[in-house]
């Protein structure tokens, strides 16, 4: 048996409070504990673990809205523009979990297949609201933001025979005046298991995980230090 067994957890997906509180650390929150989420830090995660009851909750804001209303339709598109996958799209929340480690997780938007090779990969799909120039800078770099490279590792991390992962993401703006959108581009990652450094980057963020299980919440000591990545 391979030491990094995962299962799958299946969650209605009109019951996501359930899931949130069963998650464990998933991709947002192992790049908060890194320091790389702009949207929360390792003291809510912290916090949420202690009582996810009261602290593990999602704010539903319009761009989160507009996100799970949009990522049927970019699998779709998704499945138009790359025929060379057989794409495998839950109707449920699906969340791969570690066996000998549970609180590893990772909710997959979706599984793929390359039916050339019959080799195994997952897909994340986005959208995201460009903000500021700086912004637009990162995601038109050419590279993949680290928020959304930590979570794609945290996948490889749970899912130990999946060999890559596609990120198809759609970057808009908005007219905050009419609600329209004035622009919009779709970008497409892909990033293999077995490139430069990643093998070391997805020990590196277990690694973090299981020292902030053990020595913050299994100890009940908040954390007060930050991690560099």
């Amino acid at each position: 048996m391979n030491t990094k067994e995962y299962t799958i957890e299946v969650y209605d997906k009109d019951d996501r409070q359930t899931w949130l509180a069963k998650r464990g650390f998933g991709g947002s929150s192992v790049s908060a504990l890194l320091g790389k989420n702009k949207y929360m830090t390792a003291v809510d995660i912290y916090c949420s673990a202690v009582n996810p009851t009261e602290h593990k909750n999602e704010n539903a804001t319009v761009s989160t809205s507009y996100g799970r209303n949009a990522e049927p339709i970019l699998a779709k598109l998704f499945e138009l523009d790359y025929p060379k996958y057989k794409l495998y799209y839950p109707e449920k929340i699906e969340m791969a979990r570690r066996v000998d480690k549970p609180y590893i997780t990772y909710t997959y938007d979706g599984l793929l297949e390359e039916i050339a090779t019959g080799r195994k990969g997952f897909v994340e799909f986005k959208t995201h609201e460009i903000q500021n120039h700086e912004d637009e800078e990162e995601w038109l770099s050419g590279n993949l933001p680290e928020q959304y490279y930590i979570q794609v590792l945290q996948g490889f991390c749970a899912m130990y025979d999946k060999d890559f992962c596609e990120l198809y993401a759609k970057l808009y703006r908005k007219d905050y005046e009419t609600g329209d959108i004035t622009w919009s581009r779709l970008l497409h990652f892909r990033l293999e298991r077995t490139a430069e450094n990643v093998e070391a980057d997805i020990q590196l963020i277990e690694d973090v995980q299981t020292d902030f299980q053990v020595n913050n919440i299994e100890k009940r000591i908040p954390p007060n230090i930050h991690i560099e990545f």
